[in-house]
């Protein structure tokens, strides 16, 4: 909305799992999300480390002479970061002519979303039921009781890594959220069966190397109990909402 304003936008990809890395990936990734601004790959962590990030997303606006005006870690708060992009740019050129405000607060859902939940034995949180084992194919078990907001279990054979989860026989996962979209990283190839709140919603073909798949997609947010049974092979990497 304000390239004709003078703004300019750099995105830097600061890997999270190695299948990042991969300057293909990166290319796909963009290409989907419909990304049309220059992607920095950083994949030592450089810019990360000398900008003193420390979350996924962050953004950081730049003055015209190069100096770091503001900063947000996480999500939310985009009218107050748009606020800060209108007066910089005013700054720049006093005789700017800025469109309307585009009035994209989205705090009250972001609040209130369940957060971005990573299948790794370091990451995890929010994990119920039978205890992880480390890189070797365990059996799990749903716990009898519901399973409350927020929070996610394993049944049947998993295998639970550093970077993600690799379903064996029977494989499923719960998970209890809140959000208007659930959303998950896959990897290999084979089908997930979607139920929401025990009514099968969808059946998902999974092929390739890790990519982002839609869960579900609801018009307002919702609290529903997400399962999923996986075929054997698939890997799970992280779960995100929207």
């Amino acid at each position: 909305a304000y390239k004709d304003a003078g703004l300019r936008i750099i995105g830097v990809h600061s890997p999270e799992f190695a299948f990042e890395k991969k300057r293909s990936n990166v290319i796909s990734g963009a290409k989907k999300l419909g990304v049309t601004w220059p992607v920095a790959l950083d994949n030592d962590l450089t810019t990360w480390d000398n900008y003193r990030n420390r979350f996924w997303p962050a953004k950081y606006l730049i003055d015209a002479q190069g100096t770091v005006r503001y900063f947000k870690f996480g999500e939310g708060r985009y009218d107050q970061t748009e606020t800060m992009i209108r007066e910089l740019l005013r700054q720049a050129d006093p005789t700017v002519v800025l469109p309307k405000p585009t009035g994209r607060a989205m705090d009250d859902l972001t609040a209130g979303r369940t957060p971005e939940t990573y299948l790794s034995t370091l990451r995890i949180r929010g994990y119920l039921g039978t205890p992880l084992v480390d890189d070797k194919p365990a059996v799990y078990r749903f716990p009898k009781e519901p399973l409350p907001l927020n929070k996610l279990s394993l049944d049947g054979t998993w295998t639970a890594g550093y970077e993600h989860f690799t379903a064996g026989p029977e494989a499923r996962l719960a998970f209890t959220y809140r959000a208007k979209n659930a959303n998950l990283v896959l990897a290999g190839t084979g089908k997930v069966t979607v139920i929401v709140d025990g009514r099968t919603t969808k059946t998902i073909d999974v092929s390739g190397s890790p990519t982002l798949y839609r869960l579900t997609d609801d018009k307002d947010p919702r609290t529903a109990r997400l399962e999923l049974r996986l075929d054997e092979g698939l890997e799970a990497y992280a779960f995100t909402f929207g």
